[in-house]
């Protein structure tokens, strides 16, 4: 059995700071991570699938790393970027996580690569990770660029299983604040992945909760924030309350093999307490 830990949209301050939600982002992951451990004692890999950071400051981005190099979980850890990131600062504080995480096809300007997981029955199990962030703006984006780049990896590895991560949602929700801030080139998307049987999950984050669907017949799992939970008909007013009696979580992923010609991608939802 395999296990990936995603966490997702930890919205990571500098220190002494908190969210508006008056959480501490920071304090938040540590708290995920302990109790992810309680729930399982090792993992394979960590993922983490955007908004790393709350704004994009390169001091954010250097306590993002402080938490993970004092992490008790010694795995590789991967990274997407979200809305609420930026690359450059981005690059600079993980620069040598860039250079030394045993990433391939690594995109020059957007944060694209794959990574080979493990191998079961002779396939290898790829991560194959987007970069949907479009600066000043709350929706993603996958321009014909990062289109291109995504048809290129998928068809250098037709043998492989793969894993496709993204920050933003490529389906709409009946939220009327997540759906204006969902991807856009969702039709471009579905477009690229048509065909492709080795394609067996897309895993994202942004919605900051638990949910699945399968726009183009591969199953999508969306994984809660480790911060905080968005009410599930939140429409962005000002009167509305951020703070919800709905706890932060994260997902475990496991690849199950069970016998010679099966085996497979399981998710599960994991909660904090509720305060």
């Amino acid at each position: 059995m395999y296990s990936l830990l995603q966490l997702s949209d930890t919205h990571i301050q500098e220190p002494g700071r908190s969210l508006k939600t008056g959480v501490v982002g920071a304090d938040a992951l540590v708290s995920s991570i302990e109790k992810a451990q309680r729930v399982q004692s090792s993992f394979d890999a960590i993922l983490i699938s955007g908004d790393l950071v709350d704004s994009g400051g390169e001091a954010q981005y250097q306590e993002l790393l402080t938490v993970l190099e004092h992490s008790s979980i010694e795995a590789p850890v991967f990274l997407c970027l979200g809305n609420h990131d930026a690359r450059t600062p981005f690059r600079r504080v993980f620069s040598s996580w860039l250079q030394g995480s045993g990433l391939s096809d690594l995109h020059s300007h957007f944060l694209q690569y794959t990574a080979a997981l493990f191998r079961d029955n002779g396939q290898t199990v790829r991560m194959v990770v987007m970069d949907t962030l479009e600066p000043g703006h709350e929706e993603g984006r996958l321009c014909a660029e990062r289109i291109g780049w995504l048809n290129a990896v998928i068809k250098r590895y037709p043998a492989d299983r793969l894993l496709l991560v993204m920050h933003h949602l490529p389906f709409l929700t009946g939220s009327a604040l997540f759906d204006s801030m969902v991807l856009q080139e969702r039709d471009a998307l579905r477009e690229c992945l048509r065909g492709h049987s080795n394609i067996e999950r897309v895993v994202c984050g942004h919605f900051h909760r638990a949910c699945v669907a399968d726009p183009s017949g591969i199953p999508v799992v969306v994984c809660p924030s480790t911060a905080h939970a968005y009410p599930l008909q939140y429409q962005g007013g000002a009167k509305e309350p951020l703070v919800i009696d709905e706890p932060a979580g994260f997902a475990i992923h496991r690849f199950i093999h069970e016998s010679e010609s099966a085996g497979g991608w399981t998710s599960h939802f994991v909660f904090q307490a509720s305060t």
